[in-house]
């Protein structure tokens, strides 16, 4: 069986999403990381009656006077966090952030300015940080459920425009059917039309499939889902863009053996009645 028509946006959206899948499990497995050195390290005492006083913010900044030389330097949580979530080997050519805006991009901007600009890490902060970092792992887990079906109806899509645009070579692009019988004619316009609408149906599907697409909440994603996707191809639709092309494909096609058809009727039309030019002639 040859195939004459290829769904390569199809493919290669599966390329990006199977790429995609990839840098979101390393993602979410170095938050997991992240998140239990942090909890490990030891913190420093917050005064309690300073602490009462200050308002929620201020609050993660405010050690004890007292505190323990024992307690983490918020140094030691930059290194952590440079270990971790800025050396997963995406990071550069994906993101390239600086350690500042990475920081403000995943926890928010108080938070990274607590980290960047204060000493040691209290009880409140190594808290937000761990609450924090759980909420970046947890938006990774369910990008990646998305990523998964996309994957499982790329699959599927691919499976279906293959097997439809197969075995055309000697329909698409034909010039002349003069050799073809009627049955045979009339068997290509069938199959063609058949392949047209379950085109059409896929279509549809596709349709309802981005229609209940939502986009899980995580801080870099912040438009939609295929946008976010597929960014690096040239559309931001790949399974309609092939369905489309294929649809015009078979209409072209089908269009050729209506023609030959029509032909063929207007040529049996036209012809004389022999029998009856030979009673005449008597």
């Amino acid at each position: 069986m040859t195939t004459r028509f290829v769904p390569t946006t199809t493919r290669s959206a599966i390329e990006t999403v199977k790429t995609d899948r990839e840098w979101t499990t390393d993602e979410r497995d170095v938050f997991a990381t992240f998140t239990d050195r942090i909890a490990d390290l030891d913190v420093a005492a917050v005064n309690s009656s300073a602490d009462e006083l200050q308002q929620p913010s201020t609050r993660l900044l405010v050690p004890s006077p007292h505190a323990s030389n024992t307690a983490a330097s918020l140094e030691e949580v930059r290194d952590i966090y440079r270990e971790t979530v800025m050396a997963v080997e995406h990071y550069a050519d994906v993101y390239g952030d600086t350690l500042e805006e990475s920081l403000a991009q995943e926890f928010g901007p108080e938070v990274a300015t607590i980290v960047l600009t204060s000493d040691q890490l209290t009880p409140q902060l190594r808290e937000r940080l761990v609450e924090c970092s759980q909420q970046a792992r947890e938006s990774r887990h369910s990008l990646l459920q998305g990523l998964k079906s996309e994957s499982n109806a790329l699959e599927t899509a691919d499976a279906k425009l293959t097997r439809l645009g197969s075995d055309l070579d000697g329909i698409v692009g034909k010039h002349s059917f003069e050799n073809w019988t009627d049955t045979e004619l009339d068997g290509a316009d069938e199959r063609l039309r058949s392949r047209r609408h379950e085109c059409e149906q896929l279509l549809t599907d596709r349709q309802i499939t981005l229609s209940e697409q939502r986009v899980p909440g995580t801080h870099r994603i912040d438009h939609g889902f295929n946008e976010y996707l597929y960014e690096s191809l040239s559309v931001t639709y790949p399974v309609v863009t092939d369905t489309i092309s294929l649809v015009d494909t078979l209409r072209t096609a089908q269009q050729s053996v209506k023609q030959a058809l029509t032909a063929r009727e207007l040529t049996s039309d036209e012809e004389p009645d022999t029998a009856a030019l030979c009673g005449k002639s008597d």
